[in-house]
């Protein structure tokens, strides 16, 4: 995990000044922002990590050599970038009281705020980041609104990489900063097969979630697909477990998503650290589908209840 040990001192820096920013917040918003900021501060034991989200700038430190300074505002700016959607997020997947509303988001307009400061400091208004934002908001936008109806796994995989389209801001900062717009389209498509590998690396790990709330999910959608059901036609737990532990899907799911990775690699930029994160994600899928497939091979078709009860935890 060089891709993200070798930047652990950065990150210190990082998240103390993102810290300091939401301890200026106004009362009672400074504490609800500070525990929701704890939340997912790569360097805590239990916290979510969001790699991508503060890494990607110092990812590309080889490639546009700017200043030191430079990368960690580029990276505090995509922590609250990742605060405010995560906020946008869960108002979308959760069902929240009137007070948590009342709370949480006018914290999000401030999260919002200070990574449109933050951003300001280097890109004035004529600058072409603000038709990049522009663009992968509209594309954030127009995902989360119609990824179920759209089917987007069966249609066009890469576009599940939209939902989190706002983390590139920091990435295009970096390539106009170093003069390098030309490769910015280029590294965009890169950097979504690398979120739509981390798309479904969730997708695997939440899928029993998912299932339960209706959320989209990737490995579902293969799974309603492959026994044929339409839209409005449900599927069960069982269902899920039986195409996983049993007919062998995660295999085909882990080798579509390698498959999609190859498509992505253009060698026009050197970003060797995202790189390796996004075959670690692809290496970990891979690693759980030969898990369950010796497993299954084990056990034999004989072991199918003992399989699914061993199963049913994960």
């Amino acid at each position: 995990m060089k891709w993200f040990t070798d930047y652990k001192e950065e990150l210190e820096l990082v998240f103390e000044e993102a810290v300091r920013r939401v301890a200026a917040f106004p009362a009672p918003l400074h504490t609800a922002g500070m525990d929701y900021l704890d939340r997912f501060h790569p360097l805590k034991k239990d916290s979510t990590k969001n790699y991508i989200c503060y890494l990607l700038p110092f990812w590309l430190k080889e490639q546009t050599r700017l200043p030191a300074d430079t990368y960690r505002t580029l990276s505090v700016a995509n922590v609250f970038v990742m605060l405010h959607f995560f906020v946008q997020d869960d108002f979308m997947d959760t069902d929240t009281g009137a007070d948590e509303r009342r709370l949480m988001l006018p914290l999000s307009n401030l999260f919002q705020a200070e990574y449109s400061r933050l951003y300001r400091e280097y890109f004035p208004a004529d600058s072409p980041f603000w038709a990049y934002a522009d663009t992968y908001l509209r594309q954030w936008a127009e995902c989360v609104a119609k990824e179920n109806e759209a089917d987007y796994f069966r249609q066009d995989p890469v576009r599940i990489a939209y939902k989190a389209a706002p983390v590139k801001l920091a990435s295009t900062g970096a390539l106009l900063l170093s003069g390098q717009e030309e490769l910015i389209e280029a590294f965009s498509r890169e950097t979504d097969h690398t979120l739509l590998a981390l798309q479904m690396a969730d997708d695997w790990a939440d899928w029993r979630e998912d299932l339960d709330t209706g959320s989209y999910n990737c490995l579902l959608s293969l799974i309603r697909s492959r026994r044929g059901l339409k839209p409005e036609e449900p599927l069960s737990e069982d269902n899920v477990k039986q195409a996983v532990f049993i007919h062998g899907c995660l295999r085909d799911y882990a080798e579509a998503a390698a498959a999609c990775s190859t498509d992505a690699r253009t060698g026009l930029f050197h970003a060797p650290h995202m790189d390796a994160f996004h075959q670690s994600l692809l290496n970990d899928l891979l690693a759980e589908a030969s898990h369950i497939d010796k497993e299954r091979g084990l056990l034999g078709l004989g072991g199918f209840t003992h399989l699914l009860s061993k199963r049913n935890k994960s």
